[in-house]
């Protein structure tokens, strides 16, 4: 059976693009809803940090692509097999604005590219952990002015 290789979410927020960008692409914004510490050099090649103190976890990653307003890009650590080899995944922020709402699509792709010792659990993780992490965005967006 082949494996999956996409996650895929799209939300609507009632907030223009360019607040919504802000809540994707500064550190003290991604913190308020995507884990609760963010490091972010906004530029094709610059470092991006995410950590989960409640887990006792932070996950390192590459910015890709940075188009404001409108596509955000990263290459984030999947893990590491059982022979030391780091894995990632590239996650895709795309965001389009109608009538002062602000569709936004989040595409984590290379999944099934990652041996089968990490594939299981990251597509399970990560296919609730959109669910849930865009729904903190949305309530940051509708609850405080970004």
């Amino acid at each position: 059976m082949a494996k999956q290789d996409l996650i895929e979410r799209t939300i609507e927020v009632a907030s223009p693009i360019g607040e919504v960008w802000k809540a994707l692409t500064v550190a003290e914004k991604l913190a308020q809803w995507f884990g609760d510490t963010a490091e972010v050099d906004l530029r094709p090649g610059g470092a991006i940090k995410f950590g989960w103190s409640e887990y006792g976890d932070a996950v390192a990653g590459i910015v890709e692509e940075v188009e404001e307003p409108t596509t955000f890009s990263y290459r984030w650590d999947a893990g590491t097999d059982d022979v030391g080899t780091m894995w990632t995944t590239k996650v895709t922020f795309t965001l389009d604005e109608s009538n002062g709402v602000t569709t936004v699509t989040v595409r984590e792709t290379g999944l099934s590219l990652l041996p089968n010792e990490l594939y299981g659990r990251t597509l399970e993780e990560n296919s609730s952990g959109w669910t849930a992490e865009l729904a903190d965005l949305v309530a940051l967006l509708a609850n405080a002015s970004v």
